[in-house]
């Protein structure tokens, strides 16, 4: 059982809603079962359900194992004071709030038909989400035509990309080292802490950040500390209290405030995409080369460029994933799948930004070096496959990534050119 599994059964509410009991034998009946919150905090929103003979509005949490409220250390945070229900696969354990009163909670192990599961597993694995209005007809766009729009669709996925990048150029006077790290931040968190991450950049000033590059403690602290990422309290974890103590000391000094900052996510994230460990692998890679923009800049190759990405999180986490609870011993370093994603999510629309402030066209040797990246490899990039259109490098599957985005999903057909093809045969 996966946790986004379960999000996506409480989501759709397919169970035997009117036979509903707490593990205590409450009755339970479900009104709204709220928002789902995409930042941290309770994984669903301002819920209504009655409980017995009183009903209640407040937030739900859902785990996979009830002692998972432990792991997660929701026993020492105040946003989860709120929550209203624990929905979980497996009540292995009893649940209590701060202040010790015990949450209702829901096991949905016994109430779940096989059915239901294999298919709410089957349409979270296989993406649900990627619609083709031009099913089973793509085959009959003629190969220029494929590959023109296709060198389109690449461009306007940058030229997309570069609007951020020139208003970060103006708000910073075009210090391109300030650009280039918030594009770091963004493109570290990806998708699902890509914000959080990037609001870093709020709270903390840059000059105060390029004091820091030298002290790779003193970074790593202050990255986790404004990312509320130090709240916990693991009285025996050293290297914690040594972060702790390191961040209040900076965040006086400097008058450091997380105010500003979101807290990232850890729900449906792979470990290695843990803002933990993300985090600590930026605050390595600026610790090796404060300077990292004069060094991009002067690559002449695409493994020059890698290469100045080959950085891994600090020892801790060589045994670790979150704080207080060691595992085996890996070291946490980039993958070459995600260095090509920082290449085309930051580093690529920096350069062509940065070209264009000087005056120097940098696009042949973009597409170049884009060309020389491997194709991502998802289920939309194997939809497509099906249909006829392949993805030989990161050119082309970008590409498609920014035409389902932009006109599949929004059913923009007559803007697609493929579209109007199929559709009028031109």
């Amino acid at each position: 059982m996966q946790e986004i599994v379960l999000h996506r059964i409480w989501e759709s509410q397919d169970f035997p809603i009117n036979e509903l009991t707490t593990t205590t034998g409450e009755a339970i009946q479900v009104i709204k079962i709220g928002k789902p919150n995409p930042f941290s905090g309770p994984d669903f929103r301002h819920a209504r359900i009655r409980i017995g003979d009183r009903e209640w509005s407040g937030h739900v949490e859902l785990h996979v194992k009830a002692s998972d409220w432990y792991l997660h250390g929701h026993q020492r945070d105040q946003a989860y004071d709120t929550v209203i229900l624990h929905v979980v696969w497996e009540a292995n354990f009893e649940v209590r709030r701060r202040d010790g009163t015990l949450i209702p909670t829901l096991s949905l192990s016994e109430i779940v038909s096989r059915k239901a599961l294999n298919k709410t597993d089957k349409s979270t694995s296989s993406g649900r989400n990627i619609r083709l209005a031009c099913k089973g007809m793509l085959s009959s766009v003629p190969v220029n035509m494929v590959n023109s729009w296709r060198d389109e669709l690449f461009w306007h996925r940058l030229n997309k990309k570069c609007v951020e990048i020139d208003l970060w150029g103006q708000a910073s006077n075009f210090n391109w080292e300030q650009v280039l790290f918030k594009a770091l931040l963004k493109g570290f968190g990806l998708n699902h802490n890509g914000k959080a991450f990037l609001s870093l950049e709020r709270a903390l000033p840059f000059d105060v950040f390029r004091k820091l590059t030298h002290n790779l403690p003193a970074l790593e602290s202050v990255f986790l500390g404004l990312c509320g990422l130090l709240s916990g309290e693991y009285s025996e974890d050293p290297y914690f209290l040594s972060l702790k103590k390191e961040y209040l000391y900076l965040s006086t000094k400097y008058k450091l405030s997380a105010d500003a900052c979101h807290t990232p996510v850890f729900f449906s994230l792979r470990p290695h995409n843990f803002p933990t460990i993300r985090l600590s692998q930026l605050a390595q890679l600026y610790h090796q080369l404060p300077n990292l923009f004069d060094r991009i800049r002067r690559a002449k190759s695409l493994p020059a460029l890698k290469n100045l990405l080959n950085t891994h999180a600090s020892s801790y986490w060589n045994t670790h994933y979150t704080f207080g609870k060691s595992g085996t011993y890996e070291l946490k370093k980039l993958s070459n799948s995600f260095k090509d994603l920082l290449l085309l999510n930051a580093v690529f629309p920096v350069l062509r930004c940065y070209g264009e402030y000087i005056g120097k066209v940098v696009d042949i040797q973009i597409m170049q070096w884009a060309t020389e990246l491997k194709a991502e490899q998802n289920s939309l990039i194997r939809t497509f496959k099906k249909e006829g259109i392949s993805s030989q490098n990161a050119f082309e599957s970008q590409a498609l990534i920014h035409l389902h985005t932009h006109y599949c999903r929004k059913n923009k057909c007559l803007q697609c050119q493929w579209g109007t093809y199929i559709l009028y045969g031109k």
